[in-house]
């Protein structure tokens, strides 16, 4: 999690490899959500991640990337600004990019032992726990929706 050009971004792996052994990398730029109301826009109090979608903006993060991987492999000091992940308590994913790494450079600059697509490990075990979430937010998205509903519904009824 780090802050660029006054954007935050979030760059995380779920450790899967592609079948030409890249690891998947997602690229997430950190906003905070707002839901529409007829009184304008009112934040959900959920952080949440969304697809870069400016090109030059992911060139920048892809250019953020290599920089770090660089620097970590130098001992240099970081270019970037590091952010606290606690402050994502509320986060959740939207949508993402994905970039992919080599195994050796990520294994190498992140020292961390990646599994071979199929082996069963606790990566596959954090990786349903991920899906769980997710699947977690679609539910409380909806029960957000439907109260919103609901909510001018009764606002229309009052007028």
């Amino acid at each position: 999690y780090y802050i660029s050009n006054n954007n935050y971004y979030f760059i995380y792996t779920k450790q899967e490899l592609d079948d030409q052994n890249h690891v998947i990398l997602y690229i997430t730029k950190v906003l905070r959500e707002v839901t529409n109301t007829p009184n304008g826009q009112v934040p959900t109090g959920y952080i949440i991640g969304v697809k870069v979608e400016d090109e030059n903006e992911y060139t920048t993060v892809k250019n953020d990337i290599v920089n770090i991987i660089e620097e970590k492999q130098s001992g240099k000091d970081p270019t970037v600004r590091y952010l606290d992940l606690s402050m994502l308590s509320n986060y959740k994913v939207k949508d993402y990019r994905v970039f992919k790494l080599d195994k050796n450079t990520y294994s190498s600059v992140f020292g961390q032992m990646l599994d071979e697509p199929g082996n069963n490990s606790d990566v596959t075990d954090y990786k349903a726990m991920y899906e769980e979430e997710v699947n977690k937010n679609s539910i409380l998205q909806k029960s957000i929706d439907e109260l919103t509903d609901k909510m001018n519904r009764l606002k229309e009824i009052i007028n």
